[in-house]
């Protein structure tokens, strides 16, 4: 993870509310680089009035602070509160979306294409993660800087300024403004009774939890799937024992300046060697004893009336049984989301709720990179492979060994170099 800079050149004694030149960094990324019309001299700064940016940043903090990226295809009023091309007021901006994953923000901008006639044309591509502590940091610097330049805005901008550095302090305040995030709303138009609801699951269940099963159902039936999803998991027979695999992992927390995909990688060849299990699949029953859960349960299932929105972990009391609400039917399936179940207790030290769910937190990712590695290592993956360029039937061949889906080897070797980018794209289509 690197920083995040706003840099604003100035003429002197020059309000921010007229255009100034504005440049937004990230360690050597720049995300305004730009070329004008008729030029081919990349520049690092936009013309616009920085006051612009501020009001924006001020009226969507807590969405950009808390809310995450919650699946590929992004919602056009989830950009309106991410993307800084939403603010237009006249001027160009880049499109740069910020978004927050807890303990870090992202950051990702996309270069404007060759064929489109603007005045001027963005040409960076790029996705990084700043720590959250430092994100805050820079934006706060930021809007102190805005409140002191503006003129005729001073007053109205210095007002939305205290009264969010007010309600961040206040821990009540500030936990409800995170939930109308996570539900998907601007601030004070989530209604009052679902965040009431919402606040008695954050008691009975912790923050974080029940924070990651807003994200995955936002909006105003978010309480109502909670407690289904509750009900449902107290109902299961699916009872695992996990104690054992946590400790083998590790603290994972004390990894999190690397990329997630890397500490799940890790804790899982630690919970492998831990528990005797280094290398090749692991079959059903070697699974079982891993996970400490009957192996009956990895067997295709019927449907749960009216099917579950996502899969949930549920512990019981103060121990180390979780009962788990699975919402795969198929072998396959029923096998990776256990196996991310084991990594939701690990990223979470097995806290009372834990949901498995589509979102792109980075709960989940963790989870997912986590299951995937568990079961099935890279490098026992290429020694049967056996190939540099593997094939469509390598691929099914080798779903078929590890006992995971097709789409689980592609991930594994996408995400490792074992096959482009271009290449997995076109198996998804195909698929």
């Amino acid at each position: 993870m690197t920083d995040f800079q706003f840099d604003i050149r100035t003429e002197p004694e020059s309000s921010w509310e007229v255009p100034q030149h504005i440049a937004l960094r990230s360690g050597e990324v720049c995300f305004t680089e730009l070329v004008r019309d008729g030029g081919n001299q990349a520049d690092d700064y936009l013309q616009a009035p920085p006051v612009q940016l501020a009001f924006w940043i001020t009226d969507n903090w807590w969405r950009l602070r808390w809310e995450p990226i919650v699946s590929d295809n992004v919602d056009p009023t989830w950009r309106l509160a991410h993307e800084l091309s939403a603010i237009g007021g006249g001027y160009i901006w880049p499109r740069l979306r910020i978004w927050g994953e807890d303990p870090r923000v992202g950051l990702a901008c996309r270069s404007d294409p060759l064929s489109m006639n603007f005045a001027l044309r963005f040409t960076k591509d790029a996705l990084v993660f700043v720590g959250a502590d430092q994100f805050e940091a820079s934006v706060d610097r930021f809007l102190s800087k805005a409140v002191d330049a503006a003129s005729d805005d001073k007053v109205a901008l210095n007002a939305q300024f205290l009264a969010l550095k007010e309600e961040r302090v206040d821990d009540n305040a500030a936990t409800w403004r995170r939930i109308e995030a996570k539900l998907g709303y601007d601030i004070d138009r989530a209604p009052s009774e679902l965040v009431q609801l919402l606040l008695g699951y954050l008691e009975s269940y912790g923050n974080e939890g029940v924070e990651e099963a807003i994200v995955a159902s936002q909006g105003e039936t978010s309480a109502d799937t909670l407690a289904e999803e509750i009900k449902v998991a107290k109902k299961s027979k699916v009872v695992c024992e996990l104690h054992d695999a946590i400790a083998a992992a590790g603290d994972i927390k004390q990894r999190y300046t690397k990329p997630i995909w890397e500490v799940a990688e890790e804790a899982a060849t630690a919970v492998r060697r831990g528990l005797g299990a280094d290398n090749g699949p692991l079959r059903n029953t070697r699974l079982a004893e891993l996970l400490n859960v009957s192996k009956d349960h990895f067997r295709s299932r019927d449907a749960e009336p009216g099917g579950l929105h996502y899969g949930l972990r549920l512990r019981e009391g103060d121990g180390n049984r979780n009962v788990v609400a699975l919402s795969s039917r198929w072998a396959q399936g029923r096998r990776f989301e256990l196996c991310r179940t084991l990594g939701d207790a690990i990223w979470s030290g097995n806290d009372p709720l834990g949901p498995i769910t589509r979102t792109k937190t980075g709960r989940q990712k963790f989870q997912r990179a986590f299951a995937q590695s568990l079961l099935c290592p890279y490098e026992d993956l290429l020694s049967y492979i056996n190939t540099e360029v593997p094939s469509e039937e390598d691929i099914s061949a080798a779903a078929r060994f590890f006992h995971a889906s097709e789409r689980v080897i592609q991930t594994v070797l996408v995400n490792k170099g074992g096959i482009g980018r271009q290449q997995f794209d076109e198996m998804v289509e195909a698929a």
